[in-house]
This record gives structure tokens, sequence and C-alpha cells, in this order.
């Protein structure tokens, strides 16, 4: 194959434990390849030693979740783009990279977020 064909197709996800965050449990995770340019994987957080996050505990698993998303950002080909959907707060999106974004915690049982990678342009 390629090179730039490899850099226009999603060919692999990261692995189960690389969306693991230190004092939360994954309690559902869902991949689906919706086609060979978008894959979303839907993960949910809840308390490791608690019933519910509380919102100072949201807003430290918000910061991690985006530090994920930016992680997964700089492991991927430049072309390839990630973002995170958090589901609890209205379908809101963070997109790598992006500055000043913000949510307002609250109380939580489970964060409900989805990652979603894509092709943003061709190469």
């Amino acid at each position: 194959m390629e090179e730039g064909k490899i850099k226009n197709t999603i060919t692999r996800s990261f692995e189960l434990k690389d969306y693991r965050i230190e004092e939360a449990e994954l309690s559902g995770f869902w991949a689906d390849l919706l086609s060979k340019e978008e894959l979303t994987v839907e993960v949910n957080y809840k308390p490791e030693k608690k019933t519910s996050f509380s919102p100072e505990d949201t807003a430290a698993l918000i910061r991690k979740t985006c530090g994920k998303c930016e992680s997964f950002q700089a492991q991927v080909p430049e072309n390839i783009k990630c973002e995170l959907t958090f589901k609890d707060f209205g379908e809101k999106v963070y997109k790598a990279g992006q500055p000043g974004f913000e949510l307002d915690p609250k109380e939580l049982e489970e964060l409900k977020v989805r990652y979603r990678f894509y092709v943003a342009y061709y190469i």
C-alpha cells in the first residue's frame, strides 16, 4: 500500500488499556468502525471506590479525558484528528488542541464520552 493511502484510512484503534484513567473504572466500552475514514469509541467511566463522582472529581476526569484525546492525536498521522464528545453535557465536543474548553462540572454516577477519530483531509 502507498504511504498516502495508509494516512487516508483508519487502520487501527488504541488498546483498551490506553483508555483507562486513574481512579476510574471502565463500565462500558464500544468501538465502531463507521467507515475506513471514521472510528468512534464510546467509553463510560465510573468511580473506582465511590458511588459517584463529585463535581471536583468530574472536573478532574474531564481534564484527563481531554488529555487522552491530546495524547491520541499526537500518535496518529497529522491528517487524522481526534475529538471527544461529552454525552452527559449536551453532546459538547472537545477537539484536540482546542484552547479554552470548559464544562460546568456536576456530580455524576458515571461519565460517558465518545472518542472520534476521522480523516480530516486527504494526503
